[in-house]
């Protein structure tokens, strides 16, 4: 296993075993790789090439060499998987919900005016800013889940 650097960004490769691990550190802003169909050889070659860290709870990078660097996550519950992760690599919330939590895109800014059929009523009056993947098409907006999100990290670095 390699040593892993302290960097503020950090790309991930997360194994099929951890999918909400995953969706979480997309919403912290990270570059997260994850498939829930990979296979472990596949995700390997995907974090080589990419210069990935890989998360997971697999025994099977256990038993191979790699020059990849390796997290291995021992809890089951989230909270706990990410102070795993926090204490491992000091992760931050500076980048929160700025990329797509379904296709890792980073998001782009757009204006009110071309999603006002797209969200809901009560959110298009309320909000002024709103962004989305250019992947995939998702709108996001800085709702109440952006405040549950900080407080969820909050708790985690307590």
């Amino acid at each position: 296993m390699t040593k892993i650097k302290y960097n503020t960004n950090y790309c991930f490769a997360v194994d099929k075993m951890l999918g909400t691990l995953a969706k979480w550190l997309r919403i912290l802003g990270y570059d997260t790789f994850y498939h829930h169909h990979i296979t472990n050889a596949k995700l390997l070659k995907i974090a080589r090439k990419d210069k990935r860290i890989i998360i997971t709870k697999s025994r099977y990078f256990h038993k191979i060499y790699t020059k990849v660097p390796i997290i291995f996550v021992h809890q089951d519950k989230l909270k706990l998987q990410m102070r795993e992760l926090h204490s491992e690599l000091n992760l931050t919330d500076q980048a929160l919900f700025t990329r797509c939590v379904i296709c890792n895109t980073l998001t782009k800014s757009i204006d009110k005016h071309t999603i006002k059929n797209i969200v809901p009523p009560y959110i298009y009056k309320t909000h002024n800013a709103f962004y989305h993947c250019i992947i995939c098409g998702k709108v996001y907006w800085q709702g109440t889940h952006y405040e549950q999100a900080k407080k969820f990290f909050k708790e985690i670095i307590k």
